[in-house]
């Protein structure tokens, strides 16, 4: 299966209903726990550790519904054998996205790319699914990282994306700003918008990574 297939794959429509909906009815939520939290502490908690738990949630949610589409494969062992083999595996793959989410913006120079911290949760997720794959397949010889090809188009792609996004919602923020005599809906909208354009990426390599299955 080809990116184009997979990206207009009714599967991947399915999907992306289901994270849209998903995103529209969470998001909200962010803005409403956020004004009824007067303590600043509580504030910055909701911030720091609440918002990017949720959307990794999100995340993983989105991955978990488009697989294996986006591995570029119409049939593959079912999302539920892969983490019924431990069950260990649901915590794992929580952890190790909001461990990505919570410490990157601490490393040096890459943290203040924000335009790379939901690519990078949706590869890591990729890549912690599809070793399962291969362990259920029992494929030993694959590679996790793509070639300088396939990396240079998903850091175009998730700078594109996120510049595609933040001007896109600029014009809506501003209109629901206008329709409901608020502030705020700016960067309410930049956090739904920038979750859906950026899933590009995710099938970029996803399908990198399934080329290598037989």
């Amino acid at each position: 299966m080809t990116l184009t297939q997979s990206i207009f794959h009714q599967h991947t429509f399915f999907a992306l209903f289901i994270y849209g909906l998903s995103i529209v009815i969470v998001l909200p939520l962010f803005v409403f726990i956020h004004d009824k939290l007067d303590n600043n502490f509580l504030q910055f908690c909701w911030n720091k550790i609440g918002m990017p738990l949720i959307r990794a949630f999100l995340i993983i949610g989105f991955i978990l519904l488009i697989y294996p589409t986006n591995f570029g494969l119409d049939a593959a062992p079912s999302i539920n054998e892969l983490l019924s083999v431990d069950d260990k595996r649901s915590s794992f793959l929580i952890n190790m996205i909001f461990l990505l989410t919570f410490l990157f913006p601490s490393i040096p120079l890459l943290g203040k790319l924000d335009e790379l911290t939901i690519p990078l949760q949706g590869i890591l997720c990729s890549m912690i699914i599809f070793s399962w794959l291969c362990q259920g397949l029992n494929i030993e010889k694959y590679s996790l990282w793509p070639d300088f090809k396939v990396f240079a188009l998903i850091i175009l792609m998730s700078v594109a994306t996120h510049w595609l996004a933040k001007h896109v919602s600029e014009f809506t923020g501003d209109y629901l700003d206008k329709l409901f005599h608020r502030d705020g809906f700016k960067t309410l909208s930049f956090k739904a918008v920038v979750l859906i354009m950026q899933c590009p990426v995710i099938f970029i390599f996803g399908i990198y990574l399934g080329k290598q299955l037989p």
